[in-house]
């Protein structure tokens, strides 16, 4: 079975015997907080999540992503999975409604997954205290993209072999500076350039 993109579901090794694994050759792994809009998000029971009115006055959510889909308009074999609290909550399939179809379309998965993960109170708090980077290199292991990058304001805790994947956002900007765009680009043309070297 394929997406809009050719993404190809692949048998995963065993971690249950249903588990299946998405891949692609080159996968971006997308946090949402602190990355395509500001850190400061809050949620209500009744309003969901919504952005913090007295910590990011003037902020709106996804606010920055214009800018993620403009810098990977060169790529369309990239594939996105998502690495953010998104994925328990609103949970996966709410976030990818809330994201336009440019970006929608090119997502293979979560890093947080309820058949690799269960679904049990102490699974998810073991998943919850897990750095964001040992989360996404597990993924990585488990789905084998020929390159990844991850695009994160979550910093703590990275394994040292996963470093130079990392692009590493500030919490309050994000996306919208500059100097992230200008690395993000360069890793894409780096993952680009050895995928055909």
């Amino acid at each position: 079975m394929q997406n809009a993109y050719g993404y190809v579901l692949q048998p995963e090794l065993p971690v249950s015997p249903c588990v299946f694994s998405r891949s692609a050759d080159v996968v971006l792994y997308l946090d949402l907080d602190g990355v395509v809009h500001h850190e400061k998000v809050l949620w209500h029971p009744r309003k969901g999540i919504y952005m913090s009115p007295y910590e990011a006055a003037g902020h709106s959510l996804f606010e920055w992503v214009p800018i993620l889909e403009s810098v990977l308009e060169p790529y369309p074999a990239v594939a996105l999975v998502l690495s953010s609290t998104w994925c328990i909550r609103p949970g996966y399939s709410a976030t990818l409604k809330r994201l336009p179809a440019s970006l929608s379309a090119r997502f293979i998965g979560g890093t947080y997954h309820k058949r690799v993960h269960g679904v049990d109170p102490w699974n998810l708090s073991m998943f919850r205290t897990t750095p964001r980077g040992v989360q996404i290199q597990e993924d990585a292991q488990r789905r084998k993209p020929r390159q990844w990058i991850a695009l994160d304001d979550d910093l703590e805790g990275w394994p040292d072999s996963c470093r130079e994947n990392l692009v590493a956002c500030e919490g309050t900007t994000g996306l919208s500076n500059p100097v992230v765009q200008h690395e993000l680009k360069e890793k894409l043309r780096g993952c680009h350039a050895g995928l055909s070297a």
